[in-house]
């Protein structure tokens, strides 16, 4: 996070406009996991000391990797798990509800076979992936043109905009809706899953956010389906 005498960044800093990767992230400190919940939220973030406070910038993709329980078995077709429903409980309270809900995409990773492992095909190329990145982002910063604002991707745009330049039509915000009170989102959570449906609809070329968007931007919250993640706080 930063800090010292003398107030220095820290490494969500150092990976300002790059990745920061926090492998086993349940093994992290609770303070140091509750303290990325503002540059998650702003880009950037403040180092109080005596002698004052320091603001540094901190925008950065944050992936972060954990075990689906502490013996890490947790549906594993090949391996039974041998934690209890309190271990597992105990384990995902380690990450508090207020920072799950700042992060855009849960998504599970299961084991990979050995048939999948030793394959000869071939997936998606980089470049193609690259090439449709590109013009997706072309389609934000367009979009953020037209609202005055250059250079604003949709993970940036500010609040307002997304409410009243985002409209959605009127099945997906229906079905937006049910989804709402079914997992019971945070206004937070909302905003973050219209702006993934976003970002999905634009890797398509899509105009308008479309109800398959939005499903497909609920299914990356896992951690909205499981046992609830600890911690008090908005």
């Amino acid at each position: 996070m930063g800090g010292g005498t003398l107030p220095r960044p820290g490494e969500v800093s150092l990976a300002h406009h790059g990745v920061l990767f926090l492998d086993e992230l349940p093994e992290f400190r609770r303070d140091v996991l509750e303290a990325l919940r503002q540059p998650i939220e702003e880009g950037r973030i403040t180092v109080t000391r005596a002698h004052g406070a320091v603001a540094f910038p901190a925008r950065c993709m944050l992936v972060a990797a954990m075990n689906p329980c502490p013996c890490g078995h947790r549906g594993d077709a090949c391996r039974a798990c041998v934690c209890s429903p309190a271990q597992r409980t105990r384990y995902l309270r380690r990450l508090s509800g207020p920072l799950i809900d700042r992060v855009d995409l849960h998504v599970e990773v299961p084991r990979v076979s050995g048939a999948d492992l030793t394959a000869q095909a071939l997936g998606e190329a980089s470049s193609e992936v690259r090439a449709r990145v590109v013009l997706a982002r072309g389609l934000q910063a367009a979009r953020g043109a037209g609202f005055g604002t250059e250079g604003l991707t949709n993970a940036t745009m500010p609040h307002a905009r997304i409410r009243h330049g985002w409209g959605l039509g009127e099945e997906p915000r229906r079905f937006l809706h049910h989804a709402i009170d079914r997992l019971s989102l945070s206004p937070r959570g909302y905003e973050r899953v219209v702006r993934v449906a976003r970002t999905i609809a634009d890797l398509e070329g899509a105009g308008e956010i479309g109800v398959p968007h939005i499903a497909e931007a609920l299914a990356y919250r896992t951690l909205d389906r499981s046992e609830e993640p600890g911690g008090e706080g908005g």
